[in-house]
């Protein structure tokens, strides 16, 4: 095989690459934007596909199934830009090193605030969907263990540093508590609070709360 047919067919993969995950991106916007806009049980594969200008077919080669759609939704929600379990992320990581408790928290805000703005109203679709569902109750469940069991890094870097207020259960169910997507859209969105106002409450309460 010649060096420019090898060449060929290296572009033609990656541009199928790139094709498939601009598809994918563009059913996930489209999945998101209904299920805010009319929750999980009215949203349709098909209303999907049509919003996101592709064929049902397309939508379950690429997903499978509603609840996968809402799944990879979240995932994308939670960890961002980057691929890893959020504990393996820089900012998670990178808290037991510091060794000031208040930057700590001031670290720790910064970071959990955008992945609550991504996820946040997902979790109310979910919520929504979970009573009439069994799976999405499961789905739903583990998502908040899951989350308290990604918290305990911050309490373990803050522990390294100094002893809190609280015993260790006390404080992870406190940043659990303080940091629910229940929490943060009663106060965004029912409390019209802006997204600065919600970061400072978030840190100074953590502070009030954890740190003697």
């Amino acid at each position: 095989m010649s060096d420019d047919t090898h060449q060929r067919r290296r572009y033609r993969s990656v541009h199928r690459r790139e094709q498939a995950e601009e598809t994918r991106a563009g059913v996930l916007a489209a999945a998101r934007q209904l299920f805010e806009a009319r929750g999980y049980d009215a949203t349709t594969i098909a209303a999907v596909a049509e919003l996101a200008g592709v064929s049902a077919e397309t939508v379950y080669a690429h997903f499978g199934s509603k609840r996968a759609l809402l799944g990879e939704l979240f995932r994308r929600a939670v960890r961002g830009g980057d691929v890893r379990p959020v504990p393996e992320q820089g900012v998670p990581r990178a808290l037991a090193a510091v060794a000031d408790q208040r930057e700590q928290l001031r670290s720790f805000a910064a970071d959990i605030v955008p992945r609550l703005e991504r996820a946040a109203p997902l979790v109310a679709v979910l919520a929504g969907a979970s009573r009439s569902e069994p799976e999405l109750a499961e789905l739903l469940a583990r998502l908040h263990a899951d989350r308290r069991k990604n918290l305990l890094v911050l309490i373990e870097a803050l522990e390294a540093n100094r002893a809190l207020l609280l015993d260790k259960e006390d404080a992870l169910d406190t940043v659990w508590a303080l940091t629910s997507p229940e929490l943060h859209q009663l106060l965004r969105r029912v409390g019209g609070w802006d997204v600065s106002r919600y970061q400072t409450w978030l840190e100074q309460s953590l502070h009030r709360l954890l740190l003697p």
